[in-house]
């Protein structure tokens, strides 16, 4: 769609750059950093999580863990060399500026307090894992583009 001109620019995972030779079509990447992330997880549905004897939910907690940390570090390796395959086919990347992340981020609604709102309203805990999960990014030295729990930076 990028070559025939139906679109001008699409929303892709780094790696898309390279398996879609990108940079045939499109010469120019914007790196925007927004903080959107893809789930790393390992799934159980309930009714098999219920039939499950105890040793075996916590070898499989303990392990979901590992491959969570284990499969993001590989993303992120595949990602890195996507983005310097992209470059050496001819591809430019331009970093969104700090401030330019920030009006952007804050021109969207409150989407975190809209999904925050629902779970609370629900009877689910949503402004409290809202709160702990920006609490954890700040902890790990990210800056996020808005405070979407409300907090200071």
């Amino acid at each position: 769609m990028l070559q025939t001109g139906v679109v001008d620019a699409a929303l892709l995972w780094p790696e898309a750059a390279e398996t879609y030779k990108i940079a045939e079509v499109a010469p120019y990447m914007l790196r925007a950093d927004l903080g959107a992330v893809n789930t790393k997880t390992v799934t159980v549905n309930a009714d098999t999580w219920a039939k499950l004897p105890e040793e075996v939910r916590v070898i499989l907690r303990e392990v979901a863990v590992e491959y969570r940390d284990r499969v993001a570090d590989v993303a992120m390796e595949v990602a890195a060399a996507s983005i310097a395959a992209y470059e050496a086919a001819g591809g430019t990347v331009i970093n969104l500026s700090p401030e330019a992340r920030s009006a952007w981020a804050n021109s969207m609604p409150d989407i975190a307090g809209e999904w925050a709102a629902d779970l609370d309203a629900a009877g689910r805990p949503g402004t409290a894992m809202l709160h702990a999960y920006m609490a954890k990014m700040r902890a790990a030295g990210q800056v996020p583009a808005r405070n979407w729990d409300d907090a200071p930076s």
